[in-house]
């Protein structure tokens, strides 16, 4: 029988309300309230929908009774609807990301101003340049296990792997831990850290489903059927086109790429690598200046070699398709990754026709 367990006050209640990613995948949005505090966790668009459709249902809690946002890493469905949060509602709380995700943050909205603004559809951004960077402004860091305190209200970031910057939350209100995951992952890669268990008793955990009832390869095993694809292409002498999102796991697939050109580059010279991309030269910058976010692998080689590892000899990082050729062998990873418009939309069309042309598609690898 049912158990019933009366509420004597109100704020005894832990209440978790998704505005967003519930029973869908995409604008990220949940709302944690104990104790008359509410803690906001991610702020993403709906990367399938437009304008103000892929917006959370902001409407259904009150902006201005929002204590604390705590972003977990800078893809757009995550981080991408802060701009308008900040700029455009009663919100009056603290914003927090660690530095890494502030800093690729930035640059990822600026293009999304810039592909929505310039794209075939009516819609328009929901916020302007001017609105980012005065959101950017309010933005505050917090470091890997880090414990901050606002009104009463407690939170720890952890590694989550995933992408750069990305981190775990572990929330506290009055004696009550939640661990907010956001995207993770617990396989470390070329450069990233594997995703943290905080070793803590929690009560509630909240956390991505999207592949929660699926298993990977491993990801020796991924990588060699990656590159078994990239140089059967190129063994035809084709032109191998991956769509890919400028910043995020495009950066583990560059590692793997240019590590398979040094260790076959007899073989392989004369093959061009490009990287195109509008954010692909800030892109690389950035995470040339956060190394020391990244796991002790990619930190190694850099002290042994006294070279950056995203200072890529064999890639070409480039803005625009001038310097591609017509016809292969030649590898391309170009935005956006799903094909919409922009670049990688131009090669698909352009190289489609021709049988010894190949198109990878790498987005979820």
């Amino acid at each position: 029988a049912e158990v019933s367990v009366p509420i004597e006050d109100e704020n005894d209640q832990l209440i978790i309300t998704p505005l967003g990613a519930g029973r869908e995948v995409g604008r990220s949005c949940i709302v944690l309230e104990y104790k008359g505090k509410k803690v906001m966790l991610d702020c993403g668009l709906h990367a399938g929908r437009s304008g103000p459709n892929s917006l959370p249902y902001f409407d259904d809690v009150g902006p201005e009774t929002i204590d604390v946002l705590l972003v977990t890493h800078f893809h757009i469905d995550h981080a991408a609807a802060v701009p308008y949060y900040l700029e455009h509602t009663s919100f009056k709380g603290r914003t927090f990301m660690t530095r890494p995700t502030k800093g690729v943050f930035r640059w990822l909205a600026t293009d999304y101003i810039r592909v929505t603004n310039t794209s075939n559809s009516d819609a328009s951004a929901l916020y302007s340049e001017a609105d980012l960077i005065n959101a950017h402004a309010k933005i505050e860091e917090i470091d890997v296990h880090q414990q901050v305190e606002v009104n009463g209200i407690k939170f720890t970031a952890y590694n989550a792997g995933h992408v750069l910057g990305a981190a775990m939350f572990l929330i506290e209100i009055a004696g009550v831990k939640v661990l907010y995951t956001g995207d993770y992952s617990r396989e470390e890669d070329r450069h990233l850290v594997q995703a943290e268990n905080p070793g803590v008793y929690i009560h509630v955990l909240i956390t991505e489903s999207t592949y929660g009832v699926q298993s990977h390869h491993p990801r020796v095993e991924r990588e060699r059927e990656f590159m078994t694809c990239v140089r059967e292409v190129v063994r035809r002498r084709g032109c191998c086109l991956m769509p890919v999102t400028a910043l995020g796991r495009t950066q583990e697939l560059l590692l793997i790429l240019e590590e398979h050109w040094s260790r076959y580059a007899q073989e392989l010279e004369g093959v061009p690598v490009f990287f195109i991309s509008a954010l692909g030269k800030t892109g690389t910058r950035l995470y040339q200046a956060y190394i020391m976010h990244m796991n002790q692998r990619i930190q190694r080689q850099f002290n042994r070699t006294g070279r950056n590892p995203f200072d890529f000899k064999y890639i070409k990082t480039r803005t625009n398709i001038s310097e591609v050729p017509d016809s292969g062998p030649c590898v391309v990873l170009a935005s956006p990754g799903m094909l919409q418009n922009g670049v990688s939309r131009q090669l698909l069309e352009r190289w489609a026709p021709r049988p010894e042309n190949g198109l990878i598609i790498t987005g979820y690898s």
